[in-house]
């Protein structure tokens, strides 16, 4: 049985905003994940970024329970290297990785680093805004 729909890989910036704007784009989109809209696709790597990154800001326990479902709705996915593709910053590479090795149809970023790329392997990199607006969200 194959899953049609739309996969995303989340970048990290994505959550932070999504707490400090719950109306945003990033509020939606982890939304449309926990609710099973869009497939959520994350690596071991990725997710032990974002869970630092959130900690290290000190946002409340209670956002992290409630981004319970959206680690339990997703699916955890090999990295598949991609040392191929030129990126500032190395730290962003774990989310490249985890769109090829998810075979994502999107990553969603607000990192710039990472929107200049714009592919990695049929994977395009779009801002919350723009995925909103490509999955009528």
């Amino acid at each position: 049985m194959s899953d049609d729909r739309v996969a995303v890989v989340l970048d990290t910036n994505v959550f932070v905003a999504a707490y400090w704007a719950p109306r945003s784009a990033s509020a939606r989109i982890i939304e449309a994940c926990m609710d099973g809209t869009l497939r959520a696709i994350y690596t071991n790597e990725s997710k032990r970024e974002t869970l630092r990154i959130l900690k290290q800001i000190r946002l409340p326990e209670a956002y992290f329970r409630r981004l319970g479902a959206y680690w339990d709705r997703g699916e955890l996915v090999e990295a598949v290297r991609v040392d191929d593709i030129p990126i500032e910053d190395p730290e962003d590479r774990k989310f490249l990785e985890a769109a090829a090795g998810g075979e994502a149809d999107f990553l969603v970023s607000n990192d710039d680093h990472l929107l200049s790329v714009g592919y990695v392997g049929r994977t395009e990199i779009l801002t919350p805004g723009s995925l909103a607006r490509v999955a009528g969200l």
